[in-house]
């Protein structure tokens, strides 16, 4: 049997989710007779005092099983970021959770919910970063947040930390060269202010708990979240005071994440529900929930000031970013530094001024999105370097060529770039799509133009990783993870490790994954993580277990164990003569004669574990800099052709190519189809989606009606969309691999804001790039034109 590696193997999850077969958290209420069902009263207002909250009318209303409050008695909640969970006295943002009431069937639970009666008062909300970070805001979004230390940056001097208002509540800065002289010293110099909108993560299955009552007095949690050991039965245990012994966690088919199922609060709520009723209570969110209950994305504003000499080096880079993190305290300082990170590893900056903050606002609490704030944090940079690149005569293929880290430099940071196939991505997606040429102008007021822009994105180090497989004795191949499914092929690349270590086809490898009672410990599927983590530790797991099958095999034939090699179910023995074996007839039947015996026997798998563990990270100094932080980092470039209506600023993606840095691919097939959905997912968030609030600062666009996620119609056709592979091999991942998918949707973005430049002569300097705005920015060019 021929390696597995580099193969496009079909998905192992294919049949059973196009037949129907697969099982969603959804379809395990059909497995529970007797359900009990929740549903959640939440704030209309973005944020009220609760002056008075009445059950008794929701309560006498029979069916009613429990309703549940923010005072429910024994629950430490601040072991939990409280404007998760449910609100007490003050409502945070329009959505958070006021009652939870668990009936015998949905509709009664509608019925109590209605019969609710709160009063609020409605106070004043800041609803985002302008309107937040006055030094006298209308809202404090939690005064509790003043006294939060805002970390090493919190010196005199330091922009970001300079608490201008009171809703700053986190910060991080990297210094490193002299970025003044650098500027004095620059021969252009280019500057803007940049923003992007709040949105929504979207995957289509909306979230989903449904926890068992047990006869020991545990629970049994069904559930589609993310980290089935190291989120979800660890956040249930800290809060709910639980024996890790009594919570098992089955994750099973998911329908998508995309970061919004990193925060656990629906299953902490649906367990807390089960142990109040010792009921099976199922909590399942409509898609009104899913924008205004889940977590949304980063908005970010940045302030950019870049550099460079006449023959395009770039020589510095003034950096101010500053992140909306809602009405939660999830990431702060820890999203901060993530999403300026990513800024770091893509240019040479020798000098580099760097200072972010996180800003609280009346608004969905923020946690992980796709990219992890990277598409926000370097959308300003890329549409200052394309500026750069056209003020000084230059291709914008050229001028990133010229400032493009190379491996074995050290980025901003101080880290070693170990791998990087960033300039071979741009040159294949500017070749695609012909950037450097001007398109024929053939379709009347719509307008051509093109433009390109690339990314980076640091992989955090997100704990350890572990695998187990068992080599059966009939000779079949049993492997066990926790890692998330979300739906991006992991478990098939997974299969793939273990069958090419054994010698096998992928279909001889049996996958289980995500029961914390079978499978072993894994933190969660994040930051790109799994192929280089739980790959790993497959790939350990599997030499171990094969370690294990030569000592039994060279017991059985005398020999030492080096002249064993495992292939699939043979063994080959090398000696006087080379002998090839069968290895499953050398399994012995189970007796009492070989009881406690060793040898290999009947049932008896032979079994290994693998435990893969990051190196570990350097603490920084005070200025920022280390020399590892990271991981490793993956790379992404894009290059797209728009058509821009000159008279209702509507644009239309007519061409686009991506390109991705994967190191060695596990899997080429799924990584082309990784691309074209981080394309599809960052058209959407560039062109179209945004949270629109009303007066009472609710989201007003919370459906699939009026928030506009892109369909097929908004793609271009299927000729005029390329996926490129541009591996640069990582040193320590498995066979080379990394991970991949969040730095597609960084560069697409500025990519298409240059390309409506070019199309018609306005510079976007945010997203979503909506006609009306274009359209504005087309009418003001001709203002001043007329005027001049």
């Amino acid at each position: 049997m021929e390696g597995r590696i580099g193969k496009g193997e079909k998905r192992i999850d294919a049949y059973d989710k196009v037949t129907g077969k697969g099982l969603f958290a959804s379809d395990y209420v059909n497995q529970y007779p007797v359900l009990a069902h929740m549903k959640a009263l939440r704030s209309p207002y973005a944020h009220a005092k609760i002056k008075n909250l009445n059950l008794s009318k929701a309560r006498e209303l029979e069916g009613v099983i429990y309703i549940m409050t923010g005072e429910e008695p024994g629950i430490d909640w601040d072991q939990y970021p409280k404007a998760s969970i449910i609100a007490k006295d003050e409502a945070l943002w329009a959505g958070q959770m006021i009652a939870l009431v668990c009936a015998e069937t949905l509709e009664i639970a509608d019925k109590a919910i209605e019969l609710i009666n709160v009063e609020y008062e409605k106070l004043p909300a800041v609803l985002d970063y302008y309107a937040a970070i006055e030094p006298n805001p209308a809202s404090v979004v939690d005064p509790e947040y003043e006294t939060r230390p805002l970390g090493f940056s919190d010196r005199p001097g330091d922009r970001a930390s300079n608490r201008v208002s009171p809703n700053v509540v986190g910060a991080f800065k990297l210094h490193a060269g002299d970025v003044p002289a650098a500027m004095e010293k620059a021969e252009v110099i280019v500057e803007g202010e940049f923003w992007t909108g709040k949105k929504t993560a979207s995957p289509l299955e909306c979230a989903n708990a449904i926890c068992r009552y047990d006869s020991d007095g545990g629970i049994t949690l069904v559930s589609n979240g993310a980290g089935v050991h190291g989120v979800i039965k660890q956040g249930i245990c800290r809060i709910l005071k639980l024996k890790e012994s009594h919570v098992r966690v089955i994750q099973p088919y998911m329908g998508g994440s995309f970061g919004s199922r990193l925060n656990p609060y629906v299953e902490i709520i649906t367990a807390l529900m089960c142990l109040r009723t010792k009921r099976t209570v199922s909590f399942q969110f409509n898609r009104e929930e899913m924008f205004v209950g889940a977590p949304s994305n980063w908005p970010c504003i940045t302030k950019v000031k870049l550099g460079a000499m006449k023959d395009g080096t770039l020589i510095a880079n003034d950096y101010y970013l500053a992140e909306e993190i809602g009405a939660c305290l999830n990431n702060t300082f820890f999203s901060g530094r993530l999403s300026s990170s990513g800024v770091l590893p893509v240019y040479r900056m020798p000098n580099l001024r760097m200072d972010t903050c996180a800003v609280a606002t009346n608004t969905v609490p923020a946690a992980e999105y796709r990219g992890l704030g990277c598409p926000e944090s370097e959308f300003g940079i890329e549409c200052l370097v394309n500026q750069l690149a056209d003020e000084l005569g230059m291709s914008p293929v050229e001028f990133r060529m010229k400032n493009i880290i190379d491996k074995g430099e050290r980025d901003p940071h101080g880290e070693v770039i170990t791998s990087i196939g960033l300039k071979k991505c741009l040159q294949s997606v500017a070749d695609a799509i012909q950037v450097d040429e001007t398109p024929e102008q053939d379709m009347g007021v719509w307008k051509k133009g093109r433009g390109c822009a690339v990314g980076g994105k640091q992989n955090t180090p997100l704990g350890r990783s572990e695998a187990e497989v068992w080599y059966n004795s009939d000779g079949s191949i049993q492997l066990f993870v926790s890692c998330d499914e979300n739906g991006m092929g992991a478990t098939t690349a997974l299969a793939q490790i273990a069958a090419h270590e054994f010698g096998v086809s992928v279909s001889e490898v049996k996958v289980t994954k995500g029961d914390t009672a079978i499978t072993p410990y894994d933190n969660y599927s994040a930051s790109s993580r799994t192929t280089y983590n739980t790959g790993n530790a497959v790939k350990l797991a599997c030499e171990d277990a094969i370690g294990k099958l030569k000592i039994e095999v060279a017991r059985v034939y005398g020999i030492h164990p080096s002249k064993v090699e495992i292939k699939g179910k043979k063994a080959i023995l090398a000696g006087s003569y080379v002998q090839e074996v069968e290895i499953p007839p050398l399994f012995q039947p189970t007796s009492m004669f070989t009881q406690g015996n060793w040898g290999l026997q009947k049932g008896t798998p032979v079994i290994g574990h693998g435990l893969f563990c990051p190196a570990p990270i350097h603490q920084w100094d005070e200025n920022g800099l280390s020399d590892r932080v990271w991981n490793w980092f993956q790379y992404s470039a894009a290059a797209v052709e728009v058509a821009v209506n000159e008279e209702t600023g509507q644009v239309k993606v007519l061409k686009v190519a991506s390109s991705a840095d994967t190191g060695n691919p596990i899997n080429p097939k799924l990584v082309e189809v990784q691309i074209e959905g981080g394309v599809h997912m960052a058209i959407g968030f560039s062109v179209n989606e945004e949270h629109l609030f009303n007066e009472d600062g609710k989201i007003a666009n919370a459906n699939f009606s009026d928030y506009r996620l892109p369909t097929i119609l908004d793609m271009p056709t299927s000729e005029n969309v390329h996926a490129f592979i541009n591996p640069d091999p990582l040193p320590d991942g498995p066979y080379g691999a990394k991970g991949m998918a969040e730095s597609i949707t960084i560069p697409v973005g500025p990519a298409i804001a240059h390309a409506i430049y070019k199309a018609v002569g306005v510079r976007v300097n945010g997203y979503p790039m909506t006609a009306e705005r274009i359209l504005a920015l087309i009418q003001e060019k001709k203002a001043k034109e007329a005027a001049e």
